[in-house]
């Protein structure tokens, strides 16, 4: 780090063979070793500016200067930051990626990456670093789910071939996890963002053996948690409007339904 006093920041969850990064850092220069560990393994690092050059003797795919993709190899890569940035960081296994995509990286487009198609994913992960921090518990529940397909569609993107748009299920708990802390946020709201019926986000939570209710709550009571867990200080009234319960009433009631449902 080019200052000393400078911190780096950083939020992380993993998810299996996923690990999602969101990080606030300095001026800095960072290098990843990789080995035979890490041989097979292929990152996508989203930036919020321009401030990020790469240097590797293997190839680094680069859209539009913010957004890059390091497939896999063994050469080491150094990233430096020629003034603070904040990103999102994504590695995951790239048999896994080709296996789900049926996508590799020996044809890499030339078009650059749509920020529209980018940005709500990036979002996603953000959310996600900000309320999961034992996610890696998770076996196959949908925020698992939607997690590794938002970071498939991130890497597919960057790669820059079609890609398909993400399932329902996962379409629904990208949102649930995006604005989990909106009072507003309903099933009529939802399924209107989505230009769907409520019966058809019913039907699709359903096939998974949940409701709207259980996910958005259990999405909640996990940033709760982890509010709480970051800031012992703040007030229960706090955590409960920051976090879409609104009153402590309502936190404790859905803390207590909870508890009773696993207990």
């Amino acid at each position: 780090m080019r200052d000393e006093d400078a911190l780096l920041r950083a939020n992380v969850a993993r998810i299996g063979g996923y690990l999602f990064v969101h990080a606030r850092m300095p001026a800095a220069t960072v290098v990843w070793p990789r080995d035979e560990h890490s041989r097979d393994r292929v990152a996508a690092i989203v930036a919020e500016n321009r401030a990020m050059r790469f240097i590797s003797e293997a190839p680094v795919v680069v859209r539009r200067g913010s957004s890059f993709l390091i497939p896999p190899g063994t050469a080491p890569v150094t990233i430096e930051a020629t003034e603070p940035t904040e990103l999102v960081f994504i590695t995951l296994d790239a048999g896994e990626f080709a296996a789900r995509r049926r996508m590799g990286f020996d044809r890499i487009s030339r078009g650059a990456t749509s920020e529209a198609t980018i940005r709500p994913m990036v979002t996603f992960v953000k959310a996600l670093c900000a309320i999961e921090s034992e996610v890696a518990e998770v076996g196959v529940s949908p925020l698992a789910d939607a997690a590794s397909e938002i970071a498939c569609s991130i890497v597919a993107a960057l790669v820059g071939k079609n890609t398909p748009e993400p399932s329902l299920p996962n379409a629904i708990m990208e949102i649930l996890v995006r604005e989990y802390a909106s009072p507003a946020l309903s099933l009529s709201a939802l399924a209107g963002r989505l230009g769907v019926s409520t019966r058809t986000v019913q039907s699709a939570l359903s096939a998974q053996g949940r409701t709207f209710s259980e996910s958005l709550l259990e999405i909640r009571l996990k940033a709760a948690s982890e509010l709480r867990r970051h800031n012992p200080t703040m007030t229960l009234d706090v955590v409960a409007r920051a976090t879409g319960f609104g009153t402590r009433q309502s936190l404790h009631r859905a803390t207590r339904r909870a508890a009773e449902r696993s207990g």
